[in-house]
């Protein structure tokens, strides 16, 4: 059990060193953390069937909602939250050894490496799209029901 809290951990600390940077104060900071930490234990629980973009994504996508929900009880943007919160699962390394692939002249390698890489920043960009989307339709009939109570003017 510890071992497995070692990631989430991690993943919030790293982020609220980022977050920091990112100019958030405070509070911002943990909850930013919270969703790192959220979204880095849905990666790690998800078995990865071949591709690290099923995991990345539903990791995204639980890290947007998390930034969503936090977002509209702080009154901020959701992008605060959510871009802090998705940088453990940015594909560094990938983008790290497809290069080297490259350089190394391992043309079949950089390929892969590359493609499966892209894989993974589109799963984490379809996440994010999907948890906003969904973020919208169920926080905004949450929280402003449209049309307003006495608004005749719609």
């Amino acid at each position: 059990m510890i071992e497995w809290l070692k990631g989430p951990l991690f993943a919030a600390v790293a982020t609220s060193a980022f977050s920091v940077l990112f100019g958030l104060h405070s509070v911002e900071v943990f909850l930013a953390s919270g969703g790192a930490a959220l979204g880095w234990a849905v990666y790690q629980t998800i078995p990865p069937m071949g591709s690290a973009a099923f995991p990345a994504f539903l990791a995204a996508l639980a890290a947007g909602l998390y930034s969503e929900v936090v977002a509209r009880f702080r009154h901020r943007p959701a992008t605060v939250y959510s871009i802090a919160s998705i940088i453990p699962l940015v594909p560094g390394g990938g983008m790290y050894y497809t290069m080297m692939a490259s350089l190394n002249g391992d043309s079949a390698l950089s390929v892969e490496t590359g493609l499966a890489t892209l894989m993974t920043a589109f799963a984490i960009a379809v996440g994010l799209a999907v948890s906003h989307a969904i973020g919208r339709m169920l926080l905004d009939s949450t929280f402003r029901p449209y049309p307003p109570k006495g608004d005749t003017s719609k």
